[in-house]
């Protein structure tokens, strides 16, 4: 789907040129005394905007993205696994899909590094508040297991639609190899990226799955 990655790539970029000009039009805007408070939420729209432009350039822009990293540390899979990015699911993106003999695999992929630790549904980035504010324009932790169960759904349902019986299961895979997982009850399984072929291997097989 390179042109789905373009398209995002245009996105983000116009995301941060429309932040930045609005945060530097506030420096014009706050000369008038009576504009002070428009000029001030002005800062912070662009502030917000300006950063989740970054976010996503640097998401859309580094290389290698993503999917090349998840290319690169699933290559050892044979010709029964097949790993899908940026699927269109009935106009939903499910970004990572591994086919492989049992069923369907989503991946949800995180590249940040540092301490990460998830006790069932809660999950937390630990680092001090300078680095979080330094890291506030690069790759954000969020919630994997809600965005893992929310692609999980957009497949399922899809492939009902489709008349499509086959199970969808999900993983949360970290790329970066600094990450430092601390791990309790998880919604789904949490592994580095380099235990993730060793993990596929493991998965029962469906003999009815062509």
């Amino acid at each position: 789907h390179s042109s789905y990655i373009k398209q995002r790539k245009r996105r983000a970029r116009y995301l941060a040129l429309i932040g930045f000009a609005v945060l530097t039009s506030t420096l014009f805007i706050a000369l008038n005394p009576a504009l002070i408070l428009p000029s001030y939420i002005a800062m912070l729209g662009g502030f917000v905007t300006f950063n989740i432009g970054m976010q996503q350039i640097g998401r859309w822009s580094r290389n290698p993205r993503n999917d090349q990293l998840l290319d690169r540390h699933l290559d050892k899979l044979g010709e029964r696994y097949a790993l899908v990015h940026y699927a269109d699911a009935g106009g939903k993106r499910v970004e990572h899909v591994l086919i492989y003999p049992g069923g369907a695999l989503v991946l949800t992929a995180k590249e940040i590094d540092g301490k990460i630790s998830v006790n069932k549904n809660r999950w937390r980035r630990k680092s001090s508040g300078l680095r979080r504010l330094f890291s506030f324009s690069g790759p954000q932790l969020g919630n994997p297991g809600q965005e893992t169960d929310a692609a999980v759904a957009n497949l399922e349902s899809f492939l009902e639609e489709a008349q499509l019986e086959i199970d969808v299961n999900g993983l949360i895979v970290f790329l970066h190899p600094l990450a430092e997982l601390e791990v309790e009850e998880p919604e789904y399984p949490v592994l580095h990226s380099d235990e993730v072929v060793s993990f596929v291997h493991h998965l029962e097989p469906d003999e009815s799955f062509s």
